[in-house]
C-alpha cells in the first residue's frame, strides 16, 4: 500500500506476515513493549509474558491489556468510573458503527447521563475535559451545543482521540496522558480501543482517511518543533563526520525518535504555538499512526487468507483507498 494515497510520507513498511506465527509474536511484542514503557506497565507485561504461551493477534492484545489492568489500582471514586465507563461504552459502540474509532465526537445530550457524574457533594461534574482549541490533532471543534441543556455544562460535543489513549485530548500533551488518570475500568476501555486497531478486523473498519487527516496535522504542527533538534546517527553505526556533542540533558533525534541525552524521557517536552509537547507524547503517538499503518498494510497482503466478513468489508469499505488495494489483493 502506498501511503501517498493518504497524503504520508516518511512512514516504513516492517513488511509484517499475519500469516506468520513468528512474525505477528514478534511484532506484536515490540508494540506492546513500546506502549508498556510509555505507560508504566513494563513489569506487570514481562509477568505475563512468562505466564502466557500464545502466538495469536488476540492472545497477545489480550496479554497486553490484562498487563495494563494488573498494574492499575481500583479508583475510589465509584460515580466518575461508572458513568466513563458507561459513556464510553456507548461513544465505542457509535465510532465502530461509524468506522471513526480513533476519534470520537458525540452530542453529550444523546450519552448516559448527559456525560455528568456527581461529585461527593452531590454537585455534577463533567465525565471528561472538553476538547475545542486547536491542538496537535487538529484545529478544535467547537461543534453545535448540545441538543437539550446540560445539567453539568457541556456547552459542545464530547471529543476524544482514543487512537492514541491515554493522550485523548488535542490540545493536552505536555504530561502524562489524562487518560492515564482514569479509574480502572474506563482506561481498560480507552487502552482497548489502541489495541482492537492493533488486530486486522477493526483495523480494516476505521477509516484510514480520519487517521490519516490527524497524522498530517500532528505532523505539520511538530515538524518545526523537531527542525532545530540535533540528529545523531543510529547506534552502532559510523559516519566520517562526527556526531553533535551533546549536554545532559539535551533532546535529539535518531531514527525518527525523539530522545533526551542522559535523562528521563519522562521529564522532557518541547515548546510549541501549540502548547508543550512532552517527548514521551511525541514518540507514542508517532509509533501509535505508524502500527496503524503496518498492520493496515499487513492486513491487505493477507486478505486472502482472512475470514470472507473481513474481505467483505475491505472491498465495499466507504474509504476508496482500501477499496483499491483490498480488489487488487482479491484478484
Amino acid at each position: 500500500m502506498d501511503l501517498s494515497d493518504y497524503g504520508l510520507s516518511g512512514f516504513q513498511d516492517p513488511g509484517l506476515d499475519l500469516r506468520s506465527a513468528s512474525e505477528v509474536r514478534s511484532w506484536y511484542r515490540r508494540q506492546w513493549t513500546g506502549i508498556a514503557a510509555a505507560l508504566g506497565f513494563s513489569q506487570s507485561l514481562e509477568r505475563q509474558y512468562v505466564a502466557s504461551s500464545t502466538v495469536s493477534v488476540a492472545g497477545e492484545n489480550q496479554t497486553g491489556l490484562s498487563a495494563f489492568a494488573a498494574a492499575l489500582a481500583p479508583s475510589a471514586d465509584e460515580a466518575q468510573a461508572r458513568v466513563q465507563s458507561t459513556v464510553l461504552a456507548s461513544v465505542l459502540a457509535r465510532g465502530r458503527q461509524r468506522g471513526e474509532l480513533w476519534r470520537t465526537i458525540d452530542d453529550v445530550a444523546t450519552l448516559p447521563n448527559g456525560a455528568c457524574y456527581p461529585a461527593a457533594g452531590g454537585e455534577l461534574h463533567r465525565a471528561f475535559f472538553p476538547d475545542t482549541a486547536p491542538g496537535y490533532f487538529g484545529d478544535g471543534w467547537p461543534g453545535p451545543a448540545p441538543r437539550a441543556e446540560s445539567a453539568c455544562g457541556w456547552e459542545t460535543p464530547l471529543v476524544l482521540h482514543l487512537g492514541t489513549f491515554p493522550w485523548i485530548y488535542s490540545g493536552r500533551l505536555e504530561g502524562p496522558g489524562p487518560g492515564h488518570r482514569w479509574p480502572l475500568e474506563p482506561a481498560r476501555l480507552g487502552l482497548g480501543v489502541v489495541a482492537s486497531l492493533l488486530d486486522p478486523e477493526t483495523n480494516l473498519r476505521q477509516d484510514a482517511r480520519q487517521v490519516a487527516a490527524i497524522c498530517r496535522t500532528f505532523a505539520s504542527h511538530t515538524l518545526a518543533l523537531l527542525r532545530n533538534l540535533p540528529t545523531m546517527p543510529p547506534a552502532g553505526t559510523w559516519s566520517r563526520t562526527p556526531p553533535p556533542r551533546l549536554r545532559v540533558g539535551q533532546v535529539f533525534v535518531r531514527d525518527g525518535q525523539v530522545l533526551v541525552h542522559q535523562s528521563s524521557l519522562h521529564l522532557a517536552g518541547l515548546d510549541g504555538p501549540r502548547g508543550r509537547l512532552s517527548v514521551l507524547a511525541y514518540n507514542y503517538c508517532v509509533g501509535r499512526f505508524t502500527a496503524f499503518f503496518a498492520l493496515r498494510s499487513a492486513a491487505i497482503r493477507a486478505l486472502p487468507a482472512l475470514p470472507p466478513h473481513v474481505q467483505q468489508l475491505a472491498v465495499s469499505s466507504p474509504d476508496p483507498v482500501l477499496r483499491h488495494y483490498a480488489e487488487q489483493a482479491m484478484r
